[in-house]
């Protein structure tokens, strides 16, 4: 598959409007978030990045999580340099970003995007950067940080992952709760690791009752996805599980929030993502 670095490497070298899009044209981004750790909310940003790849899309995993960062480790990537050697002008945008699996490519430490201050040459990466990719995955920390709130507000579209764990769910209406009337749409409940499609719903149609009835406003939509044991196993791999079990149930979910996440026409936008955060 072509080298997207190269290509993203070129674009940011020319300087000009030469991209494969028209005016205006601009990078879906799809942020992913938690209300808590550990319910697989950067495993699961990197797989729908891998599923959406595969359909023949150009992507970028922006992984923009200010805490402890695990998208190299899962794709089985390794690298020194981040978008804070970018910052500091020891790197270029398109040096530090890396090749992962089905063609995608990954940016870590990406949260310093929202670093208060940026040079008219780093605003220019940026914005070929959302112009060079038709979809950029943004993997933050948990929704109760103000890069999560950031990143979401400028999102197309926000997962909130959780499992059905009560602590998780609890958190996640923490976010809900938190965010309410700061972001422009609220974000979409994922649950993650549901043991059948019986007990997802109960949870999602639990959760619009809870919102509607405290918050007062529609509750976002839902989707989940599936438990299964390949899905350990792939991290063990330090692999995607939509390319080492394409079969799988997990992949299968994946796979169809994927597709539902690129309907609908793409966004049209005067404002770089550095203007929008």
């Amino acid at each position: 598959m072509r080298d997207q670095a190269s290509t993203l490497r070129n674009l940011i070298q020319r300087r000009t409007a030469d991209v494969p899009t028209t005016a205006g044209e601009r990078a879906r981004i799809v942020t992913f978030i938690s209300g808590k750790g550990g319910v697989g909310k950067s495993n699961l940003a990197l797989n729908v990045a891998v599923a959406i790849a595969q359909s023949g899309m150009r992507v970028c995993l922006l992984d923009a999580n200010p805490g402890l960062s695990n998208i190299e480790l899962l794709c089985g990537l390794s690298s020194y340099w981040n978008f804070g050697h970018v910052l500091t002008g020891a790197r270029s945008l398109s040096e530090v970003i890396l090749k992962g699996p089905a063609g995608i490519n990954v940016l870590t430490g990406a949260s310093g995007l929202l670093e208060p201050t940026a040079s008219r040459e780093l605003a220019e990466q940026v914005a070929v950067l959302e112009t060079a990719y038709e979809v950029l995955i943004v993997d933050t920390g948990t929704g109760l940080t103000e890069t999560a709130r950031r990143f979401a507000n400028v999102a197309d579209i926000s997962m909130l992952v959780t499992t059905t764990e009560p602590t998780a769910i609890a958190d996640a209406y923490a976010t809900l709760k938190a965010w309410h009337g700061t972001v422009n749409s609220m974000p979409e409940l994922l649950v993650n690791r549901a043991d059948s499609v019986t007990e997802a719903k109960q949870i999602l149609e639990r959760f619009r009752q809870t919102v509607e009835t405290f918050l007062h406003c529609s509750a976002p939509a839902g989707c989940w996805i599936a438990e299964d044991s390949c899905v350990a196993q792939a991290v063990d791999a330090r692999r995607p599980f939509v390319e080492t079990v394409p079969e799988s149930s997990a992949s299968r979910d994946v796979r169809a929030i994927a597709k539902r996440l690129l309907a609908g026409a793409k966004p049209i936008r005067t404002q770089t993502l550095l203007e929008r955060l």
